[in-house]
């Protein structure tokens, strides 16, 4: 039986798959663009991004923990217009 090998998947090709995500929904966590763009790290190709020419800005948004009873804050990411 033959190995069958997938297509490779660059990190240019992973950022703009990122970067169509967050034109559509705007404010997001790395947790939910991961979960949608399916890269492999997320955080390989956030901080890559800018470097391949994508603006990104950050900023910040209170989520609820614990079963609700408490909140933290989580990075969101927006692309730069």
């Amino acid at each position: 039986m033959a190995i069958k090998h997938l297509p490779s998947d660059t990190r240019s090709d992973q950022a703009a798959r990122v970067a169509d995500y967050l034109e559509r929904y705007h404010d997001q966590t790395a947790k939910e663009i991961d979960a949608c763009a399916d890269v492999g790290s997320i955080t390989k190709v956030l901080s890559e991004m800018p470097n391949l020419g994508y603006g990104l800005q950050r900023g910040w948004r209170e989520v609820a923990c614990v079963g609700g009873t408490h909140t933290r804050m989580v990075r969101t990411f927006t692309p730069s217009p």
